[in-house]
């Protein structure tokens, strides 16, 4: 039985196959050293685009079927703060006893909510003071009960609705002259002497507004979505913190039913990603009712 010459390399060509190794190692690590930053960067923008999105979404979804828009306004038209009220169905009650039409922001008294001044803690003018002014005073302008609820600029401020009354038509009945607000088959009924009770449901004042606000700080490149209480948006106003890659925010009034969103973020390869929308702020004009959803 003959046996076979077995053999494996020689030194010289397992030098050789290691040299042509390394030569082809070499050439293809710069390539694959390019590819993997060229991935790593796309990840990082992705991942930083799906952030900016996602709070855009979250804004403007709210935006989009708020019934007051308290921060920008016809005062100063460009802030680095968004104020808007959440739709809370504070009371639980229902146009018809119909839970598909919630009575929502319906009988707010004379102040948007029981802390007065606006939103407390919130500069609605911009000018640089906090809860000034008459305890009525919604938009801090030194006026209050300066509009009706009606959709128009009454007093001529660029802003509407804005320092409504507790009796927010003016009209001196309950609810809205010749309506049947409450549906039971009773017009502009009174309660003795009050004509404050905007829904004839018997009592008044019973639905505070409460907002979501939005602030932006430009030293820590924060965003914090903070939802106020009847205090405002101090002490216990539950609070998140959005992102912390934020570079710039502003929110323009350019219409009472139109406001303009800027987002700006910025990663840590300082790649810059920007989102800009117009949104049409669509239940502005009617703060009672049925919404648009």
């Amino acid at each position: 039985m003959r046996i076979g010459n077995k053999k494996g390399f020689t030194l010289v060509e397992l030098l050789l196959v290691i040299t042509i190794m390394g030569i082809i190692v070499g050439a293809t690590m710069p390539l694959l050293s390019t590819s993997l930053k060229a991935h790593a960067t796309a990840s990082a923008h992705s991942s930083l685009s799906h952030e900016g999105l996602l709070i855009m979404d979250r804004i403007t979804s709210g935006l989009r079927k708020t019934t007051v828009v308290a921060v920008p306004n016809g005062h100063l038209h460009s802030r680095d703060l968004l104020a808007f009220s959440r739709l809370v169905n504070s009371d639980n009650d229902f146009y018809f006893a119909d839970p598909l039409f919630p009575r929502i922001d319906e009988d707010p008294g004379d102040y948007y909510s029981f802390g007065s001044y606006g939103i407390a803690g919130i500069d609605e003018d911009g000018d640089g003071l906090f809860d000034e002014g008459d305890w009525r005073d919604e938009d801090e302008d030194g006026l209050f009960d300066e509009d009706s609820l009606n959709g128009l600029d009454d007093d001529g401020d660029g802003t509407i609705d804005e320092g409504v009354r507790a009796d927010y038509n003016a009209d001196m009945k309950n609810g809205i002259l010749g309506i049947d607000d409450d549906g039971d088959g009773t017009v502009d009924e009174s309660q003795g002497a009050n004509h404050d009770d905007d829904d004839e449901d018997g009592a008044k004042d019973e639905e505070e507004i409460l907002f979501v606000v939005y602030t932006y700080n430009s030293s820590t490149n924060s965003l914090t979505e903070i939802h106020s209480t009847t205090n405002g948006i101090g002490g216990s106003a539950p609070q998140v913190v959005l992102s912390t890659r934020v570079t710039n925010f502003i929110a323009e009034y350019i219409t009472p039913t139109l406001t303009k969103i800027t987002l700006e973020l910025t990663g840590d390869d300082d790649k810059v990603v920007q989102f800009v929308e117009s949104v049409y702020v669509r239940n502005v004009l009617q703060k009672t009712g049925k919404r648009v959803r």
